[in-house]
């Protein structure tokens, strides 16, 4: 069997985007060999691979692994949610071994600038798209002196550090709650600002911080499937409370697939926004990887990581991949809910020398 993909060590969309494959696989009646790996003991995710290999703890050791890996099982592709700096200075040496390589972009440049939220801002907006101003931080004097007057007409004013994924370290002023509001209820992402300051001063190390104002909403995530700046596929989540609600149009959909265009995504990436008080989306972040909610996009009946494994593998050309996505989508409402799946002790798809998986 030569339809061979890789998952390497991701986040944690990596299990859904081997069931997303292994679904769109068999829905086309393709053969399709999934093969994924972490580092650590995640068996839930590894158990739905049909191959699953643990990666070297070692950074020094990932090449050479890389190599061996491919030239035993036959791979085709190979997708990396992590390391994706590592991967590109790499990329030479892997692809001679006849294999795709995806990372997120082909401009090592992009992660840089895609991890740091406040350059991201000012380069967006200097490309002309609308952003959430945004400023750099630090210093605890510093943000006690912006709090105080506003830099911004909102004077609800919200941060979170310069570099960090999934929502970590956000938090909105909020005056009128209570010093034990961020304790009690955490995940109302509130705090009286005396109280974030005090924390900081007795913190000692201080990690920058972007300040931003509040924004009322709703906020967009927007998936997408790009190659070097062209978007295939994209399936946008406008989250409004616990719902979320499947589209594929306007102008936040429009707005994050000009941010993956100018930023020369390459492969499964997200970008998110929020509108302003005059219903106005502004740019947020893109995260150069598939995000989280991912699998959510399935239930539009854009299967995206099924495209993107059928792309790498050459099953589907581009034109495919459009036509598929406009015959496919239909809105939806998803509500997130919280699930747990079997965790195996054992993995009985761990690949071993001895193992015969042609």
């Amino acid at each position: 069997m030569t339809n061979k993909i890789w998952l390497m060590e991701g986040l944690s969309s990596q299990r859904d985007l081997i069931l997303g494959i292994r679904a769109f696989a068999h829905s086309k009646q393709t053969d399709v060999t999934v093969i994924a790996s972490h580092r650590n003991d995640r068996h839930e995710i590894l158990s739905e691979a049909d191959i699953a290999l643990i990666e070297p703890q070692e950074d020094d050791d990932r090449l050479a692994f890389i190599l061996s890996t491919v030239q035993k099982l036959g791979i085709k592709a190979i997708h990396t949610g992590r390391h994706a700096a590592w991967f590109e200075a790499n990329r030479a040496a892997i692809t001679a071994c006849g294999v795709t390589l995806t990372t997120g972009s082909l401009h090592p440049a992009m992660f840089e600038l895609a991890d740091d939220k406040v350059e991201f801002a000012h380069a967006m907006e200097k490309a002309g798209l609308p952003v959430v101003p945004s400023l750099r931080v630090d210093s605890v004097d510093a943000l006690r002196s912006l709090i105080s007057r506003s830099p911004f007409s909102s004077k609800s004013l919200c941060v979170k550090p310069v570099k960090g994924i999934y929502g970590m370290g956000f938090w909105r002023f909020d005056e009128s709650v209570s010093s034990m509001a961020h304790f009690t209820n955490p995940d109302s992402r509130k705090v009286n600002a005396r109280f974030y300051l005090s924390a900081l001063e007795q913190a000692g190390d201080f990690e920058p911080l972007v300040l931003m104002p509040w924004l009322p909403g709703p906020e967009y995530s927007v998936d997408m499937l790009v190659e070097d700046g062209a978007v295939l596929a994209a399936v946008g989540r406008r989250k409004e409370g616990s719902l979320q609600y499947l589209e594929n149009h306007g102008d936040a959909f429009n707005l994050a697939k000009s941010c993956a265009r100018i930023m020369k995504a390459d492969g499964l990436v997200n970008v998110q926004t929020r509108h302003n008080a005059s219903g106005k989306p502004l740019l947020l972040e893109i995260n150069m990887r598939p995000s989280g909610g991912i699998g959510y996009t399935r239930y539009s009946g854009v299967n995206l990581p099924g495209l993107f494994a059928f792309r790498q593998l050459g099953l589907m050309s581009q034109q495919d991949v459009l036509d598929e996505t406009e015959r496919a989508f239909t809105p939806a409402i998803v509500r997130p809910v919280t699930d747990a799946v079997s965790y195996e002790p054992v993995l009985a798809n761990l690949f071993s020398e001895e193992s015969n998986h042609e």
